[in-house]
């Protein structure tokens, strides 16, 4: 059986976790992996709409009533 990857990123979504910006508040993050022949256009559009990197995984906060630290 042969497996390839989506030609459009996957999103996934984190459980809700403490905020590391703000106490007593929680967050969750938004984040996708980059890879394949097009990982470096997806990481710069995804890094011009507030996306961070570690490794080869792009997030960004994504909290329903706070953007504090965007």
């Amino acid at each position: 059986m042969r497996h390839s990857l989506p030609i459009a990123p996957q999103f996934y979504v984190t459980a809700p976790q403490p905020c590391p910006y703000l106490e007593g508040r929680m967050e969750r993050k938004l984040f996708t992996a980059v890879h394949g022949e097009h990982a470096n256009t997806l990481n710069n559009a995804l890094s011009r709409q507030g996306f961070r990197r570690s490794q080869n995984v792009l997030y960004r906060p994504s909290c329903a009533d706070c953007a504090a630290c965007l």
